[in-house]
């Protein structure tokens, strides 16, 4: 078996349906499709076991949402293959990607290879980047001070964006899959650091290898409570891959910082009756997070059926 392909799944029939075709038509016989579903909502499973596709593909009914770590976790104890493919169900990728995977893989030492990921529309969209360990880039006064410098040619990088990701599984023996603490965002960063941290695997950047990514699709009408799983992850990540004096140098920067936002960005709204969006989404964004910061940060809130 050549690639087992992993694909994280939850609502949405028509991105799952154009996902699922474009790695049939790309796979090839030593190929295997392993479809996780978080427990959706929607129709989308149903109409796939009624669809022609459905008996070229594994297919595994979470009971609860595991989340993207655990979901990509559980697909690689079943997957066969010498390599990995973990998506997720809003890419689509053309049929010479799987043999481009096949062929860097083969290069000494490659652990984890990313592509060049395109919006629909052709965009090109941020794919890699910089281990965020320097203090700077954590602080939302200051933003991220560097900027990814351009990579023309397969690359060394030091992160990169999770939704198209392959991997050779003998790293997993050295560096562990996915830290299953992380439920939704940075557990690829958490990954990717982890894997540079054991200097003996590289993670590699392809853009010789191009897909398209909707983004954003599994969280699409879930704006509010993304967020806050995005604040959790974020916190969880700091207090991993940081050391107190610094950890405690972002708590004292970022959390004051909130409100401030918040009162920016309403005041922006209000000035400008509501006619830019994104200063609407940004306030709402800075009063959830601020409101489930004050109530203790319950459990409870964030994505929908969890599993406990």
């Amino acid at each position: 078996m050549r690639f087992s392909i992993v694909v994280i799944h939850r609502n949405g029939f028509d991105i799952l349906h154009k996902c699922i075709s474009s790695i049939i038509n790309a796979a090839s016989n030593d190929d295997e499709i392993i479809l996780i579903d978080n427990n959706s909502s929607d129709d989308s499973i149903s109409r796939l076991k009624s669809s022609h596709l459905f008996h070229k593909i594994k297919l595994i009914e979470n009971k609860c949402n595991s989340g993207y770590g655990q979901s990509c976790n559980q697909g690689m104890k079943l997957g066969k293959g010498k390599y990995f493919l973990l998506c997720n169900s809003d890419i689509k990728i053309d049929t010479s990607n799987l043999n481009k995977f096949d062929e860097f893989l083969k290069h000494n030492n490659v652990g984890l290879i990313g592509p060049q990921m395109y919006s629909p529309d052709g965009y090109k969209m941020n794919s890699y980047g910089t281990i965020p360990f320097d203090v700077l880039s954590q602080l939302d006064l200051i933003g991220r001070p560097r900027r990814n410098k351009l990579i023309e040619n397969f690359s060394d990088v030091e992160i990169l964006r999770g939704a198209c990701l392959a991997v050779n599984k003998a790293m997993l023996k050295d560096t562990g899959a996915y830290d299953e603490d992380f439920y939704f965002y940075h557990e690829e960063t958490e990954w990717c650091l982890r894997i540079k941290k054991s200097n003996k695997w590289r993670v590699m950047f392809a853009p010789e290898i191009n897909i398209t990514h909707i983004g954003g699709a599994s969280t699409e009408n879930l704006f509010k409570e993304s967020r806050i799983e995005f604040f959790r992850s974020r916190i969880l990540f700091w207090k991993k891959c940081f050391p107190f004096h610094k950890r405690l140098l972002i708590y004292l920067i970022n959390f004051p910082k909130l409100p401030l936002d918040l009162i920016f960005y309403l005041s922006m709204y209000l000035l400008t009756l509501g006619i830019v969006k994104s200063y609407r989404r940004k306030t709402i964004d800075r009063a959830v997070v601020i409101l489930w910061l004050l109530l203790g940060q319950p459990k409870k809130w964030g994505l929908p059926d969890k599993c406990n």
